[in-house]
């Protein structure tokens, strides 16, 4: 019953995706991903009523389908925090393992079914290679293709503090949970494996829990990255820098480090690594033009308070300085020696206390306050409060009180 259930959820999941509006690619993938996993219950729904006769193919085939769910996961996760290889083929690359075992697997599906049944009903017998081969790949993906997710989500979460100042609904935690089930069904895997125990029941009940996550997180789940392209060199502000010898003319930055015209946010993300990594050796951004970058962002901050506006991200912030993300997460980093989050955060709290002084403010919660300031949510603000001052806003008042 738990089974059918899944597969009713699964089937209702794909509806939903396959009538959604406007998809963006990461809902393409978990699309063709539920589809997959919808195929994979029947499946084994099918194995579990023993009609062999009927279903011999499908003994061989269920088996092969785990080599489908890292690769899919993969693509899903990877499309959602914009670090998808850019390349397609690429992309295919992750399902050799599944295309070279089904090939593997192939002179068994051709046999006559009384063959097949008999193959069956031993066991495998004369399939033992084939067996070993295909129980070998499925761990070995189970297990690299977990341990990769966690490296990307760990990657995203480095890559959304230096371009959003709010991170509540970008943070992907429920999709880290995800992966976290999956590792749970790895381990059954490896379980059944070493004790020769069937574990099958276990094994499908998570994979209905995980179908679950999906449709509650997954569909709802938005857009993160904004993939439009950021022009460079293409403003009065950057040409006056240019002119001005404020950018240098003739560096010999290597090609790997230089950004061109048609830069966009996920070539920005790539190259904003290899910059940190290089401390941001040959830029191409000068000295001086880094600290007239500075001044320009402070004196922004300080009389427009740019800082308040919630969704603010670094691609907005730049536009507004008319210079490229690049050299302005560079000027951050170097002169706060803060990531773009702490940096926008942290004046958001010196706000939020600025504006505790007044005496007519003193009629508004602090939440009220917070959310002037540029904060989302209670657990943002409080979170970002305590990192910036040690104390939680109501220790914060307390001692104020005091004073």
């Amino acid at each position: 019953m738990l089974f059918l259930f899944g597969i009713g959820i699964n089937l209702f999941l794909i509806l939903l995706l396959f009538s959604k509006q406007n998809k963006i690619l990461a809902d393409k993938f978990l699309l063709a991903w539920l589809i997959i996993i919808c195929c994979h219950l029947i499946l084994f729904v099918a194995a579990t009523t023993g009609a062999i006769n009927n279903f011999a193919d499908i003994y061989v085939l269920a088996p092969l389908f785990p080599l489908l769910h890292g690769p899919m996961l993969y693509l899903y996760t990877a499309s959602m925090t914009n670090m998808l290889p850019i390349h397609k083929i690429k992309w295919v690359l992750h399902f050799l393992p599944f295309i070279i075992v089904l090939l593997i697997v192939s002179p068994f599906l051709i046999l006559p079914m009384q063959e097949k049944v008999a193959i069956v009903s031993s066991g495998g017998r004369g399939y033992e290679l084939q067996i070993t081969i295909n129980n070998y790949a499925t761990l070995i993906s189970g297990i690299v293709y977990v341990i990769w997710l966690l490296f990307l989500l760990r990657k995203h979460k480095k890559n959304i503090s230096n371009h959003f100042s709010n991170d509540e609904k970008i943070k992907l935690n429920w999709l880290r949970y995800l992966i976290y089930g999956v590792g749970i069904i790895w381990i059954l895997v490896i379980a059944q494996a070493v004790n020769r125990v069937s574990y099958d029941d276990y094994i499908f009940g998570t994979v209905v829990g995980i179908v679950t996550i999906i449709g509650y997180f997954g569909i709802k789940q938005g857009r993160i990255y904004n993939n439009t392209n950021v022009q460079l060199l293409n403003s009065d502000f950057e040409i006056s820098f240019k002119d001005e010898g404020l950018i240098n003319k003739n560096d010999d930055t290597p090609n790997y480090l230089k950004i061109d015209e048609q830069t966009t946010i996920l070539d920005v993300e790539k190259e904003e690594d290899l910059l940190i990594k290089k401390k941001y050796a040959k830029s191409g951004l000068t000295e001086a033009a880094a600290q007239n970058l500075y001044g320009k962002l402070k004196e922004l901050m300080q009389q427009e308070k740019f800082y308040t506006e919630p969704e603010l991200t670094l691609t907005k912030l730049a536009e507004k300085l008319n210079i490229h993300p690049n050299y302005l997460s560079q000027v951050i980093n170097e002169r706060e020696g803060k990531s773009f989050y702490d940096y926008i955060n942290t004046l958001r709290v010196e706000e939020f206390k600025r504006l505790l002084l007044i005496p007519g403010n003193s009629k508004f919660t602090m939440m009220s306050l917070a959310l002037d300031c540029g904060f989302n949510s209670k657990s943002s603000f409080n979170k970002n409060f305590k990192k910036v001052t040690g104390q939680s806003p109501s220790e914060y008042l307390s001692v104020k009180a005091q004073d």
